[in-house]
């Protein structure tokens, strides 16, 4: 199945909407088309959002009552609280109305995305300037924040889509720093962070890293798939046979960024059978380290390596297509 992450370049609603359901019509992520992620930080309390220094940040000092309130909606599961303002979220409201009017008979599910809590952590500062993920109270205010926005998210979804299953996306490009030489997290502070925010939901979870990392270290989250850039390490998941086979026993899978974005690669250079060839050495390989070649392929999502947001809305659509093309080759190739 093809998917993708939710940021994309378009600013209208309807276009990104039509290009969401036209080339991703099984599981089409929400996308996400402003720079704000203001729907992320409603109720969270004590944030000030600074427009002038383009930062958001957390100040405590006079407003512990806003800890308190917070953590009284926590502790009695007051999701609507949390509830995102329609305003901040138009396309999941375009998008069931567009499902409601002319339902596609292809939906599976709806994809849908929050930051992950390393990317947000650093993301926002503390009083003093350092990001809020080294502080033990904000990052557990944060987490807790994000868990019940995503309950909110998925409540709503249900609603606006009656009978179709959700896959929550957690976003997380700065994990890598956060777990380098010269970084601070510990394995079981990784672990422990995504299972809480796992256990917010009520459907699939996908934890997407771009960057190379320890996948090992996410198959033993509770996720149910991992999503990461086969274009540029796709080899590296074959460092980790063990750890991948038990993942894949468990009804773990892998989403396989094989269509190159920003980060790396060049669209313009590639075509859906230079692709599809890459995809399959890289397939290989992982088959070559002990994996049942079966298994694995059953087990396989493909996406584009990264979202697209900073690119042209030509190259974008061009991510997409070769995206879609390359799932349907894959199918016809190994299910006929």
């Amino acid at each position: 199945m093809a998917t993708t992450l939710d940021a994309v370049p378009h600013r209208d609603v309807d276009e990104a909407c039509r290009v969401m359901v036209r080339n991703f019509p099984e599981a089409p992520n929400l996308p996400h088309i402003s720079r704000s992620y203001r729907k992320w930080t409603e109720a969270t309390p004590c944030i000030v959002i600074d427009k002038e220094k383009k930062e958001i940040r957390f100040e405590l000092s006079s407003r512990e009552h806003e800890l308190v309130e917070f953590y009284d909606k926590y502790m009695a599961q007051d999701i609507d609280y949390f509830a995102i303002s329609p305003e901040l979220d138009p396309t999941l409201y375009r998008l069931a109305e567009m499902h409601q009017r002319d339902p596609w008979p292809e939906l599976k599910l709806i994809h849908f995305q929050v930051p992950g809590p390393y990317s947000w952590g650093l993301s926002i500062k503390d009083e003093n300037g350092s990001p809020a993920l080294y502080n033990e109270t904000l990052r557990d205010v944060m987490l807790k924040a994000l868990a019940m926005k995503v309950k909110w998210r998925q409540r709503k979804i249900k609603e606006l889509f009656p009978g179709i299953p959700t896959m929550l996306c957690i976003g997380n490009g700065a994990l890598q720093v956060f777990t380098s030489a010269g970084g601070t997290g510990q394995r079981e502070d990784v672990k422990n962070l995504y299972n809480e925010l796992i256990a917010a939901v009520d459907g699939l979870t996908l934890i997407h890293c771009c960057s190379n990392f320890d996948w090992s270290l996410l198959m033993e989250t509770e996720t149910d798939v991992i999503n990461f850039d086969a274009y540029q390490y796709g080899d590296t998941m074959a460092l980790y046979p063990a750890a991948l086979k038990k993942f894949l026993e468990r009804g773990g899978m892998l989403a396989w960024g094989i269509v190159p974005t920003a980060g790396g690669g060049n669209i313009e250079e590639e075509t859906p059978d230079s692709l599809v060839e890459r995809l399959e050495k890289r397939i290989q390989t992982v088959v070559a380290s002990g994996i049942d070649r079966e298994k694995l392929v059953e087990a396989s999502w493909v996406t584009p390596t990264c979202e697209p947001a900073t690119m042209s809305l030509k190259l974008t659509n061009r991510v997409f297509e070769y995206t879609g093309e390359v799932s349907r080759r894959m199918r016809a190739r190994y299910f006929g």
